[in-house]
């Protein structure tokens, strides 16, 4: 996805991505971490796979985020464009503590590589033991291409989104990144998809080379 460091162009892009996924305790960009390949112990914490002796089908007790209200068919407007992104940036995904609640809180409103972004999020999260509070704003979001003919049918989003209300801090309390670094305003570029429930769910994130807004 986006380039990853604090404090340089790169660690801006990680900072307002992970910023921009959580809302009441919210998002910020993604490292690839797939906690359970690096952090020793982390399925002992009682997030992801089951340990030894656990029972093969973990209990979901997540309720689902609710989701933007149905379109008919391959339509989309500037405002249910911005409805879908709100109903992402609400999701507190630092609130759940398995995979399995996770894919329930996320059915909504994620599929595909937005989906699989998240869970990273949600992972690093999870092993840095870093904590999240305030809420990003949408400031303008523009549907700049629908395609009405794919199966199921997209939408190109360019969006605007001021996170400057969000703080990250980590497992000491502490700021994470120097806020004089950080690029809170940015514009962010979503794929949307059409799911046979007339529901547009978040399929992929992006930046582009210029975010600025």
């Amino acid at each position: 996805m986006s380039e990853d460091v604090l404090g340089t162009p790169g660690v801006q892009k990680r900072a307002i991505a992970i910023w921009v996924v959580v809302a009441a305790i919210v998002l910020l960009v993604v490292g690839t971490i797939i906690a359970f390949a690096v952090v020793p112990g982390l399925a002992d914490n009682g997030r992801g796979s089951p340990q030894a002796g656990a029972s093969p089908t973990p209990t979901v007790t997540a309720t689902p985020a609710p989701a933007a209200s149905p379109r008919p068919t391959a339509q989309l407007d500037d405002s249910d464009a911005s409805d879908v992104l709100a109903a992402a940036l609400a999701v507190p995904i630092a609130s759940v503590g398995t995979d399995a609640d996770l894919s329930e809180l996320l059915k909504n409103i994620a599929v595909g590589s937005y989906s699989e972004e998240l869970e990273a999020q949600w992972q690093e999260l999870v092993a840095q033991g870093w904590t999240m509070s305030g809420a990003p704003i949408i400031v303008s979001s523009e549907v700049t291409a629908l395609d009405t003919g794919a199966s199921p049918p997209t939408a190109s989003v360019t969006a605007c989104i001021d996170s400057s209300n969000v703080s990250m801090l980590d497992s000491e309390g502490k700021p994470i990144g120097d806020a004089s670094a950080q690029m809170p305003r940015a514009l962010h570029l979503f794929t949307l998809t059409q799911g046979d429930d007339g529901i547009w769910r978040i399929s992929s994130h992006s930046f582009p080379n210029d975010p600025k807004c």
